[in-house]
């Protein structure tokens, strides 16, 4: 577990006030119960009590509650792990006797001079060096103390942190896939629109009574694959190639029923067909492009596929040069609607999907999608 990567700011402004009370808690406690001990211990002996002592007990815990954000610092920077467990407790040794000295170098003269006021004489300083031996063992149990409740609480915190993560995981991939659900049950429906069907066996029947058989054959043959590739494709992403595949069926279909008022072209960069896009992401920009710019019109109009790479970015975009957009009066439907969320959650703002009209002339409808090269 990455202590280093856990940012200490951050967590201090969130829990500031729990920590302060925690450490301040702690300290009061330790100090009162220290403090006792000493207190009975001196009552049973018959041992007159010296106020320095008590003095030097309050400054004592004082500086050592003022010295704790230091240690617990150090504990993140410096984390005890299971792997480097021995090296790690005495890389933090040296540590542990630097906090240790500046807690004796700021109360020591503090002593001496309470020390010098209340008597007129100060002890050599061989007595505070045997004070240091003497609670050198107790320091360093409290350095480690703190350490090891930093690591304690950050392991809680980091545990907790990716618990929470995997939950939003599991939540986004359920919102991936109900969106794909969404998007494959919208397919379904554009394909078992009555119109469409009726026009798709209107065109198939015709194509028969003109004894045009292999055409009505390749059409039903079109029409099962477009259902099949539909109804079996479960993954949120898929080749581009196969994308434009279930687009091809879907277009060459369409093109039956427009009698030649539907002029199809692809200028497809063979680099970008290998690259995973969103699945059944380009047949409702397709059916919009038809509805709208197509349909309306009793000439023949083009429909132009292209895909190109542009650094590390796949830009797919379907034109029509049909009826242009009114974008004063123009509402989003649920296809451009569900297009955008879909980039949205699987690319975050890294993916885009715009929708202009071009010189007049051509309507552009365009996704831009992140890829990565493998």
């Amino acid at each position: 577990m990455m202590y280093q990567e856990f940012d200490l700011r951050e967590f201090f402004k969130r829990h500031k006030k729990r920590i302060l009370i925690s450490i301040s808690l702690f300290w009061f406690l330790f100090a009162i119960l220290i403090i006792l001990e000493n207190e009975i211990a001196l009552h049973l002996s018959g041992i007159k009590v010296d106020p320095i002592d008590r003095l030097q007990y309050c400054i004592r815990w004082i500086l050592w509650f003022l010295l704790t954000p230091v240690v617990i610092n150090l504990a993140i920077k410096f984390p005890i792990t299971r792997r480097h467990l021995f090296m790690d407790i005495v890389r933090h040794f040296p540590m542990a006797l630097i906090v240790i000295a500046i807690e004796f170098s700021i109360e020591i003269p503090i002593i001496r001079y309470a020390t010098l006021t209340l008597t007129g004489k100060v002890p050599p300083f061989i007595d505070y060096a045997s004070i240091f031996i003497l609670k050198l063992n107790i320091y360093l149990l409290l350095y480690f103390l703190i350490v090891g409740t930093t690591i304690l609480v950050l392991y809680f915190e980091n545990y907790s942190r990716s618990k929470l993560m995997a939950q939003e995981a599991i939540i986004k991939n359920q919102q991936l896939q109900s969106q794909l659900t969404e998007a494959k049950l919208s397919l379904l429906k554009m394909q078992l629109d009555p119109h469409f069907l009726f026009n798709t066996h209107h065109a198939i029947i015709s194509l028969m009574l003109n004894n045009e058989n292999d055409k009505a054959i390749k059409m039903l043959t079109k029409l099962s694959d477009l259902l099949r590739i539909s109804l079996e494709n479960h993954q949120q992403t898929i080749l581009f190639e196969k994308e434009l595949q279930l687009l091809k069926l879907y277009l060459e279909i369409q093109q039956v029923r427009f009698q030649g008022r539907l002029k199809i072209s692809y200028n497809i960069d063979p680099k970008t067909l290998n690259f995973r896009v969103p699945a059944f992401i380009l047949q409702p920009i397709a059916e919009n492009a038809i509805k709208y710019g197509i349909s309306s019109s009793s000439v023949a109009e083009n429909l132009i596929i292209q895909s190109m790479l542009i650094d590390q970015y796949l830009i797919i975009s379907i034109e029509n040069d049909g009826a242009m957009i009114d974008f004063n009066n123009f509402k989003e439907g649920i296809g451009i609607t569900n297009t955008k969320e879909r980039l949205l959650q699987l690319y975050k703002d890294q993916a885009k999907f715009e929708l202009k009209n071009l010189n007049n002339e051509f309507v552009i409808a365009q996704i831009t999608i992140p890829v990565n090269e493998e």
